[in-house]
């Protein structure tokens, strides 16, 4: 189990290869996924498939070439490129909409603002997780709501913890750079027991959200900066220390996002699956975010 935006698509899965194939053999996978995704106008060398109409043969400028190992090739597959120039788009729509919400929006605005986008955003990203290929519009109008909903939170927390924007865009930042450089070292990989566990967690932490949103509600629980304040575990707030394990969480997530980019590109996907590779690693980034801006909003308060 991996990021559930890229676990909906065998591209991402490194058990089958639908697109990696000998010329002389044909699987099930093989025709299956590259009629579902591969990019229109696509056709194979001739011969590379018994029954491959002839008039395949004579579309010279798509041609496949089977590569010196028997591996299949395209132009028009993903790239590394392709999927970090997607990311880079989709967090610029995400800080652009931030900061844009941040400094224009009236204050009297920024509650009803920041619900309205987060519940929008959270359909979409349902959409989003049920998709095997993800649309850009869906891609962009998901990053444009996040910016929103958290240039909104952002700016109200502003006025009560100064700083903490500045803060948690730095912290974020070096979480997101020490992970990304502990992965291109070898130094992290992911398992698939870890990504269970991973998944085990995030659930938990989903029914502890809905909890904690309950209790804050009636009064039942003194949640405080969104972590039960008045709650230590070894003389820290609960909310600390479960802020903390989440970054964690969030940065193995993050670990195996990368690693199934590296798959879904091994495995031969079209390059419009990057917009999948995409919004996965943004949906990740921005969750390191918020928790990182949530813990030091309970740090703060603990103080105070």
């Amino acid at each position: 189990m991996s990021n559930p935006v890229m676990s909906r698509n065998p591209y991402f899965s490194d058990t089958r290869r639908p697109n990696n194939y000998a010329p002389q053999q044909q699987t099930a996978y093989q025709t299956d996924y590259r009629g579902q995704y591969s990019p229109e106008g696509y056709t194979q060398q001739p011969g590379a498939f018994p029954n491959q109409p002839a008039a395949n043969a004579q579309q010279s400028a798509f041609t496949q070439q089977p590569a010196a190992a028997g591996i299949g090739a395209t132009t028009e597959r993903m790239t590394y490129q392709d999927a970090m120039n997607k990311t880079a788009i989709l967090l610029g729509t995400t800080l652009v909409f931030g900061i844009v919400t941040a400094l224009l929006l009236p204050l009297s605005l920024m509650g009803p603002v920041a619900g309205g986008a987060v519940i929008i955003a959270f359909i979409i990203g349902m959409v989003i997780a049920f998709q095997r290929v993800v649309a850009p519009a869906l891609a962009i109008a998901y990053a444009a709501l996040e910016g929103i909903a958290l240039g909104a939170i952002t700016a109200a927390l502003e006025l009560v913890v100064p700083g903490i924007a500045l803060q948690a865009i730095i912290a974020t930042a070096i979480i997101v750079a020490v992970t990304l450089g502990l992965h291109y070292s070898g130094k992290v990989r992911t398992s698939s027991r870890g990504r269970k566990i991973v998944l085990t967690v995030m659930i938990g932490y989903l029914i502890f959200l809905v909890v904690n949103m309950i209790g804050s509600f009636f009064g039942v629980f003194d949640f405080g900066a969104w972590g039960l304040a008045s709650a230590t575990i070894l003389g820290l707030p609960i909310g600390v220390v479960i802020g903390a394990g989440m970054i964690l969480v969030a940065a193995y997530l993050l670990v195996a996002d990368f690693e199934d980019v590296n798959t879904a590109i091994a495995n031969g996907a079209p390059q419009k699956f990057a917009w999948t590779c995409g919004i996965a690693i943004v949906m990740t980034i921005l969750w390191i975010y918020i928790e990182v801006l949530r813990l030091i909003a309970i740090v703060a308060s603990s103080r105070s």
